[in-house]
């Protein structure tokens, strides 16, 4: 605990100097507005982050989640046209449930390497999105269902010009508080690093794996359920083709954060730093004017140094 502590503390302070040496380097940085604003694409990725730390931290993974995103949003549109808000709603996190339970049953129950199945399901359910919608967009939705990305919650008096709390945040924050709790008080959170740190101990120690993992992989695919309702309000419409590549900037997130991606070590917390790390860099270099393309590369290299890091810390640990 002492260990992670100091660790989030560190990942604190990599965050402090970076938005210090924005804001100097930067003309314009330091715009609370703009910043605040930016955020609101932050939200969906957080959401899911915070499952797949727990998934991660079992030494497992999760590359469905993007494709499972798309498939909620696609039926939340279909049955919002034939129904109203609040059916659509609950179609899509039950859809995303089921299809966090497919991956839960074929990795703990069957055995099969977490990268495999999800890689699998990850062409499946992209497919059945492109399936259900023929290609076709859905939209038409009411301003009180894109609100819930779209609108703020109240202003803060911050520089020159007022800036405004998204409302996305709200949610953000209520999933990385009760995620952080789960991992740090309760069984749930001490079973899982167990699992990532020697599965065949965790069996003996009479932890139900199986059932273990086919629970985190199922909660992974109901709040990427969640998260579909957000990315679709925020966009105001959802495709089948929608969050490629939004996976990477999960793990990413995750591995930044300090979980390990062998298993064994994790911290929602520091996926939340990881969150807002990359956030600040990826909007930090796109004020400085470099193109997305090095942008990427900055990202890559970042996740490249943490995962190595996190490795090696980690081996320390164990020798100790």
């Amino acid at each position: 605990m002492r260990k992670q502590f100091g660790h989030d503390a560190a990942l604190l302070l990599v965050l402090l100097i970076m938005v210090a040496a924005f804001s100097i380097k930067v003309e314009g940085f330091l715009d609370w507005f703009n910043i605040l604003d930016r955020a609101r694409y932050w939200v969906v990725p957080g959401i899911i982050a915070v499952p797949m730390t727990f998934i991660i931290a079992t030494s497992g993974i999760d590359l469905s989640v993007a494709s499972i995103l798309a498939l909620c949003g696609i039926v939340f549109g279909m049955v919002f046209q034939q129904t109203n808000v609040a059916v659509a709603i609950c179609a899509a996190v039950i859809v995303g449930s089921c299809a966090g339970a497919i991956n839960g049953i074929v990795i703990g129950y069957l055995r099969v390497p977490p990268l495999v199945v999800t890689l699998a399901t990850m062409a499946l359910f992209r497919g059945l999105a492109m399936g259900l919608s023929k290609g076709a967009p859905f939209g038409g939705y009411p301003s009180g269902f894109t609100w819930i990305s779209q609108g703020d919650l109240f202003s803060l008096p911050i520089g020159k010009t007022p800036a405004y709390v998204p409302t996305p945040i709200l949610a953000l924050l209520i999933v990385v508080i009760g995620g952080a709790l789960i991992m740090r008080r309760t069984r749930i959170g001490r079973y899982t690093e167990h699992i990532g740190e020697n599965e065949i101990a965790a069996r003996f120690a009479a932890i139900n794996v199986n059932w273990f993992k086919f629970g985190i992989y199922t909660a992974c695919g109901a709040l990427c359920g969640v998260a579909a309702l957000f990315h679709t309000a925020l966009y105001a419409t959802a495709k089948a083709d929608t969050a490629q590549g939004l996976e990477l900037d999960v793990i990413a997130c995750v591995v930044v954060g300090g979980t390990r991606i062998s298993g064994g070590r994790a911290s929602v917390t520091g996926t939340l730093l990881g969150l807002l790390i990359i956030g600040i860099l990826r909007y930090g270099l796109d004020m400085a004017g470099v193109k997305s393309q090095y942008i990427i590369i900055f990202v890559g290299a970042l996740l490249i140094v943490t995962a190595v890091f996190n490795e090696w810390v980690g081996a320390r640990g164990e020798r100790a």
